[in-house]
């Protein structure tokens, strides 16, 4: 009997004491895991923050001075409307555009419309988001995923959704007129839209999985870890776990969303015979992910220096219909200046100087330049004639770098990186100088109309906006590719090889 009551009691101490083994295993397991975790976490979001994320909030800037240039366009051939309450309409978070449908009457106006909304949403995105991990939620990540889709530009074409359907008709109006120059465009532009907004999709793709894990790791360091936490309890059943952490999370984390999902998965990792090996999986993507920042070697030696000196020249492009704009605008200006001064003695004189053969007096306007370092004032002359000529030719030529095939971009692309270089740093300075010619010719025009009330001017601001943009993308796109070239001679200097 002795015996008997003295083997029960020999066992059930060896099942407390090995439970009680167990229960400090598993939790120094999960202890261990969350550490682990949380040096990968730290690591991963030091590099989403110095450098994924900055490079997806230059995608975005990037698409905006795509689709400027995609609407003005279409505004140009009469295929949509401004929106005339464009600048009144304030954006306040991030969603799809409208998708409801609409009278093929409605189609101008309508897509004006929405591509306006949309183009207010990519500028609430470049202006009040801050792209760094603690800002881009999963929620926000949810927001711009749905509104990177809500136009499938890869696709256009034959799609249902009535914002596509419109833009593909119209696309395909396009392709079937003769303005070739204005087709290689769209192309390019189409194409690159496409391309960008699928490469911020991944990019997001990852961060959406990061930011579960980041979560999850806040879950289990507030609450799991937490030693009034019952491991053993938890370990009874998922439910039981599950509800045990929904129970505590409000005294932790206050009005921070509960996702059910990410929760199960933490109770899974965690309680499960299967734990192990789902964290060990967790582990292992995280450090995968955090690799690729420790990739910039094998991303300087692999990436094509070439490709990226030539994107400035498809960046540049973006300059030709805002320069096509601004001629029909100059042009309309001065006629108007020359149909009011226009008297007895200006037509006498004109009929003189054709009766003996003479050349026509040049229309010279005297406007006033301000140096932007001294911020001193000068006047200069501009023979407005030669000058808007002079810009009819600059157009022509930059509006032939948006396609690959077109003569000038292949003429370009087979110079050596240091000639193409040195006629881009040229190309910059002289549109620099034509810009500020371009304002100082604005500001005479709006001084005249103030001052001959029968003159109907017609302003720029809008136009020398949208190139002073591109100019800085296009000095960007080339301050990437010296950053990257000096980085590869640097490397080639410590005897990397970058074949």
């Amino acid at each position: 009997m002795y015996t008997f009551l003295f083997f029960h009691s020999i066992v059930f101490l060896s099942i407390y004491l090995f439970k009680e083994f167990d229960d400090n295993t598993s939790m120094e397991e999960s202890v261990n895991f969350s550490k682990q975790l949380s040096e990968a976490i730290q690591k991963k979001t030091a590099w989403y923050d110095s450098e994924e994320l900055p490079a997806v909030f230059e995608k975005y800037k990037t698409i905006q001075g795509y689709l400027g240039n995609f609407s003005n366009v279409l505004l140009r051939k009469g295929l949509i409307q401004k929106d005339p309450y464009k600048h009144e309409k304030k954006v306040k978070d991030i969603q799809p555009i409208e998708k409801s449908p609409f009278l093929e009457s409605e189609r101008t106006s309508v897509v004006g419309t929405r591509l306006s909304d949309y183009d207010n949403t990519i500028e609430f995105i470049t202006t009040y988001l801050k792209f760094s991990v603690e800002c881009l939620t999963l929620d926000r990540i949810r927001k711009l995923a749905a509104f990177n889709s809500c136009i499938p530009w890869t696709s256009l074409s034959g799609n249902a959704d009535p914002n596509a359907k419109a833009l593909g008709e119209i696309i395909t109006t396009i392709r079937s007129g003769s303005d070739s120059m204005t087709t290689g465009m769209v192309n390019d532009i189409i194409t690159h839209l496409g391309k960008d907004f699928a490469e911020i999709n991944s990019k997001l793709k990852d961060l959406s999985f990061f930011q579960r894990e980041r979560y999850k790791l806040d879950v289990r360091q507030k609450i799991v870890n937490m030693p009034s936490f019952d491991k053993a309890k938890a370990s009874e059943s998922i439910q039981t776990a599950n509800s045990m952490i929904r129970k505590a999370f409000p005294a932790a984390f206050g009005n921070k969303p509960f996702y059910t999902e990410l929760i199960e998965e933490i109770v899974k990792e965690d309680f499960t015979p299967e734990g192990a090996e789902l964290r060990q999986l967790v582990l292992k993507k995280i450090s995968a992910q955090s690799s690729s920042a420790n990739k910039q070697v094998e991303t300087t030696a692999s990436v094509d220096l070439h490709e990226i000196l030539m994107e400035s020249f498809r960046i540049l492009s973006g300059v030709a219909p805002q320069f096509e704009v601004v001629i029909s605008k100059l042009t309309e200006n001065k006629d108007a200046i020359e149909a009011e001064q226009d008297n007895f003695f200006r037509r006498l004189a004109k009929m003189i100087r054709t009766m003996f053969g003479l050349p026509e007096k040049p229309i010279q306007y005297k406007v006033p330049i301000t140096e932007s370092i001294t911020q001193t004032t000068r006047m200069e002359t501009v023979n407005i004639q030669d000058f808007i000529t002079d810009l009819d030719k600059r157009m022509r030529v930059y509006s032939g770098f948006s396609s690959r095939k077109n003569p000038a971009y292949l003429k370009i692309n087979q110079l050596s990186d240091m000639k193409i270089l040195e006629f881009l740093s040229k190309q910059l300075a002289e549109c620099q100088k034509l810009l500020i010619l371009l304002t100082a010719l604005d500001t005479y025009f709006k001084k005249v109309s103030s001052e001959m009330k029968s003159v109907k001017i017609r302003g720029m601001k809008i136009e020398l906006s949208a190139i002073k943009g591109t100019l800085i993308k296009t000095n960007q796109q080339k301050a990437e590719f010296v950053s990257r070239e000096e980085e590869q001679k640097h490397l080639q200097m410590l005897g990397v090889n970058n074949g």
